[in-house]
């Protein structure tokens, strides 16, 4: 059901999770969240109808990608909630008074309210890690019969999920995810919406009908295509889709796909722009010895050039392999960084195409540590952008966009880089 109540305030904000049924929270515990600065003329214009809107969220907790389609459609894509400390991650934007869910839920809703919307239509968990469904926090683990509200799970309570898409749910088969709390905590969620009648769905790879705009009929040239999940890679024709694996049972239990292997992609088209997002797939055979685990190259071969593209694995030293910038071929490319391990030298070199004579691409990062800057100190000149939200907006004809960069250390938000309008290519 579309949702109503264009004003975003605080009591707006607890409808969600009291209405929800999965917990309650004090009304106390947000007294003190933020007001909206009043100074427009510095943030970030709304979005109007027409337009395309993809937030790359920085929490420094992990992954959130927030999409709200030219009908007002919503979709969410990730929402991490990493237990990592400062030694090795960035600080929690835009502070920690909060929680990582709840800071991507007031983002969305502060977003979402240009279009009437206080609710989301998709929530996409493309893989279940903690920096993109959410950890347990920390002295909370252990329960078994219920779950604690993070990441995703405490999103659908605050601006509730209308249909949430997994992997692979209910039956994982021989591709099980990660024994952890994170992961019990994660599946109890899903069982508690599947018991209250709300939809958990596994992705159809292939498929352009599963995700589609509330008013698709008015919006003709846009489409979400279903590229990969669970080992499955579609294969470039009609809805069909192939098995990037071998035979399971006969594989050494070293070389068994992990839970990255198995990440959810996206094609997503409106008009001419295309965006492509493909979780944290990687292209690392452990030098030649697996050869299967390079899901990330079926992918992108699949899916083709792209106007901007999500790094896979936050460009870690394992993703974004030689075929990912040769067949995905972006104009942008948004690292949706956290850790002092992100990004990789080698990765960051190719998503810039810093050769002689390469063509170069435009490259945001969430976010790079001080350490990682050290790191890849010979490559920071030619980046747009090292910390904000990084939102990509397409113009109504879906002939061009603009790339805005967004100040995730405050909570006014004011708007720091504005790069573009960049032409679609043919």
């Amino acid at each position: 059901m579309r949702g109503t109540g264009p004003v975003l305030n605080r009591r707006s904000f607890m409808v969600g999770a009291l209405a929800s049924g999965y917990f309650a929270i004090a009304e106390a515990k947000l007294r003190a969240w933020p007001a909206f600065a009043a100074d427009v003329e510095s943030m970030l214009p709304p979005w109007t109808p027409g337009e395309f809107d993809i937030h790359h969220i920085d929490t420094g907790r992990g992954n959130a990608t927030f999409l709200l389609g030219p009908d007002g459609t919503t979709l969410l894509i990730d929402c991490g909630a990493s237990n990592d400390g400062p030694d090795s991650s960035a600080p929690a934007r835009p502070n920690a008074s909060h929680k990582p869910g709840e800071w991507v839920a007031w983002y969305a809703l502060k977003q979402a309210r240009a279009a009437g919307r206080n609710s989301l239509d998709y929530a996409i968990a493309t893989h279940i890690h903690p920096d993109h469904v959410g950890d347990v926090p920390v002295g909370e683990e252990g329960h078994t019969s219920r779950f604690v509200p993070t990441g995703l799970s405490q999103v659908d309570a605050l601006m509730p999920v209308e249909t949430v898409i997994d992997r692979s749910y209910p039956d994982y088969g021989l591709l099980q995810p990660p024994k952890a709390s994170f992961t019990a905590n994660y599946l109890a969620w899903l069982d508690a919406r599947r018991r209250a009648g709300k939809r958990v769905e596994r992705l159809e790879v292939g498929s352009r009908e599963q995700i589609r705009l509330r008013e698709a009929g008015r919006f003709p040239g846009f489409s979400v295509r279903a590229l990969a999940a669970n080992g499955r890679v579609w294969t470039g024709k009609g809805t069909e889709s192939r098995q990037a694996f071998p035979d399971l049972a006969k594989v050494p239990g070293a070389e068994l796909p992990a839970e990255n292997n198995c990440s959810i992609a996206l094609r997503i088209e409106y008009g001419r722009f295309s965006y492509f997002t493909g979780g944290d797939l990687n292209a690392d055979t452990h030098d030649g010895r697996a050869p299967w685990l390079d899901v990330e190259s079926a992918v992108v071969e699949a899916c083709g050039r792209v106007e901007v593209a999500s790094a896979d694995h936050h460009a870690y030293f394992d993703a974004c392999g030689p075929q990912f910038t040769k067949s995905l071929d972006a104009q942008a490319y948004v690292i949706p960084s956290w850790h002092v391990t992100h990004p990789a030298q080698a990765q960051l070199e190719r998503l810039i195409g810093a050769w002689p004579n390469a063509q170069p691409h435009d490259v945001f990062a969430t976010e790079m540590l001080p350490a990682n800057k050290l790191f890849n100190a010979r490559w920071l000149r030619q980046m747009k952008s090292m910390q904000g939200h990084v939102v990509v907006r397409v113009a109504s004809d879906g002939m061009s966009y603009r790339i805005f960069v967004v100040d995730s250390s405050t909570e006014d938000g004011r708007v720091v880089l504005s790069c573009g309008p960049y032409a679609c290519r043919e």
